[in-house]
C-alpha cells in the first residue's frame, strides 16, 4: 500500500528539534509494516530522521495554509497513492479528500473543540465542519479521552475510527542502573503545565534534601515570556541545584531522564496523551503525575497521582515520599516501565495502524448519520451514539 502522509505547518520532522507530533510520527512509520512504501511530506528543517522516505516543501509553503494544501494536491496527483494520512489538520484533510478519490484518514493528537448547538452562526459552523468529516475514510484517536470527547462533542459524525496510543520501542530506553539523586521535569513552558507549581514544590523539598538536584527540560520559552520569567524567579536562587535546560534535542532529553530518579508531569489541562509520562516511565523513573485526560490511561496503577486542583504542597508531599522511600521508588520505576513496555510497545502499537489504514482504502458505508431534528437555538444535549463495528481499539 502506498502512503503519503502529510504533517501539519510548523512540525520540524528532526532529531535536532521534533515535536511530540514529530516523534509519534516518526515512530509509527519506522515500526510500519508499510514502512518502504510511505513518504513522510512535511516542511524543510535543519535536520531529517533518516530511514524514512521525506518530501519537503520550503518555509514560504510553510506559512500559507493554501499553498501548503496547493502542493499536497500536486504531490497526491503525481504519485496516485492508495491512502493519504493527514496529521491533526482537519482543512488539509478534508481539502485533499473532497478533490482527489484517495481514501484520507486523519489523525488527532489533540482534543477537538466542540462548536455550540445553539444559534445560527454556530450552526452553520456545525454543518461546514460536518461536510468536512463526511469527505474522510476515517479518524485516529490517541486515547480513548480524545475519542470519547469526540463522540460526546460530535454524536452526528460516525466515521470508522481508531485509538493509536504513541507507542515506544523500549529496547532503544536504557533506564541507568546507577540513579542520580535527580528529579526531573520536561514540558513547554506553559501556565496549563504546571511547571511554576513544580518549580516552587522542588525548591521546598531541596531545601530538606541537600544530596538531591533537579532539572527542567522547557521547550518553547519564548511564548510565554512572562509565566518563564516567573519560573526562572522561583528557581533562580537554587541554579547550583536546579537546572533548567531550553529547547533541547530529544536525545538530550532522553538521556536526563534515564539518568534521573524521579519524573513530574504536573499538567493542569486535559492531556491529549501525554507522551512525556509514558517517556519517563520507559527511562525507569518514579512518576508522579496529574493523571488529567490521557495521563489516566497510561500507568495509573504505577504512578503516584496528584489530585485534582493540584498545588505546590502536593508535588511536594509526593516528591518527599519517594524520596524518604526507596523502596516504593524503585518499585513504581521497574512496574511501571515493564507496563507500559507491554500496554504501549511500538510493534504492537504500528500494527493497529498499519490494520486501520487496511481497512481504510476498503469499501465503506457510514460517514455522517443525521442528526435528530433540532430547531435553532434548541438547548439540550445529542445522545452519545452506539459504538461501531468498524471501530479498531489498541
Amino acid at each position: 500500500m502506498r502512503i503519503l502522509m502529510f504533517l501539519p505547518r510548523h512540525m520540524r520532522f528532526g532529531p535536532s528539534n521534533a515535536t511530540s507530533i514529530d516523534l509519534c510520527v516518526r515512530d509509527l512509520v519506522t515500526a510500519s509494516r508499510f514502512r518502504s512504501s510511505t513518504t513522510v511530506v512535511c516542511c524543510e528543517n535543519e535536520t531529517l530522521f533518516s530511514g524514512i522516505d521525506v518530501m519537503t516543501y520550503s518555509r514560504t509553503v510553510d506559512d500559507s495554509r493554501r499553498r501548503k494544501i496547493a502542493f499536497a494536491l500536486e504531490q497526491v496527483l503525481r504519485s496516485a497513492p492508495d491512502l493519504i494520512v493527514v496529521q491533526q489538520h482537519l482543512p488539509t484533510a478534508a481539502a485533499l479528500a473532497s478533490r482527489t478519490n484517495t481514501p484520507v484518514v486523519l489523525h488527532k493528537h489533540n482534543m477537538i473543540k466542540d462548536i455550540p448547538r445553539h444559534g445560527v452562526w454556530n450552526s452553520f459552523r456545525r454543518r461546514f465542519k460536518h461536510r468536512q468529516y463526511r469527505a474522510l475514510a476515517g479518524m485516529i484517536f490517541v486515547s480513548g479521552t480524545c475519542r470519547n470527547a469526540f463522540a460526546a462533542d460530535w454524536p452526528e459524525v460516525q466515521l470508522p475510527s481508531a485509538i493509536v496510543y504513541n507507542g515506544l520501542d523500549f529496547s532503544q530506553w536504557q533506564p541507568s542502573a546507577q540513579k542520580r539523586d535527580e528529579i526531573i521535569c520536561v514540558g513547554r513552558a506553559a501556565p496549563e503545565k504546571g511547571i511554576k507549581e513544580a518549580a516552587e514544590a522542588l525548591v521546598s523539598v531541596l531545601q530538606e534534601h541537600p544530596d538531591w538536584r533537579a532539572r527542567f527540560i522547557l521547550s518553547e520559552p519564548s511564548r510565554f515570556p512572562d509565566y518563564l520569567e516567573d519560573v526562572l524567579a522561583v528557581v533562580r536562587p537554587w541554579q547550583d541545584r536546579i537546572a533548567i535546560d531550553m529547547a533541547r534535542p530529544f536525545a538530550e532529553v532522553k538521556e536526563h531522564c534515564q539518568n534521573a530518579a524521579i519524573a513530574i508531569i504536573p499538567s493542569k489541562w486535559e492531556e491529549p496523551f501525554g507522551r512525556t509520562a509514558l517517556e519517563a516511565h520507559a527511562a525507569g523513573c518514579a512518576v508522579i503525575s496529574s493523571g488529567t485526560g490521557g495521563l489516566s490511561e497510561i500507568a495509573p496503577e504505577h504512578t503516584l497521582m496528584l489530585p485534582p486542583g493540584f498545588t505546590a504542597g502536593h508535588i511536594a508531599d509526593q516528591v518527599r515520599r519517594l524520596i524518604l522511600d526507596r523502596e516504593l521508588r524503585v518499585r513504581l520505576a521497574s512496574a511501571g516501565r515493564e507496563h507500559c513496555a507491554k500496554k504501549f510497545a511500538l510493534a504492537e502499537v504500528a500494527r493497529e495502524a498499519d490494520n486501520f489504514y487496511e481497512s481504510a482504502i476498503a469499501p465503506r458505508t457510514g460517514g455522517i448519520v443525521p442528526a435528530r431534528p433540532r430547531s435553532i437555538g434548541e438547548p439540550g444535549e445529542a445522545p452519545r451514539p452506539q459504538s461501531s463495528s468498524t471501530v479498531h481499539t489498541s
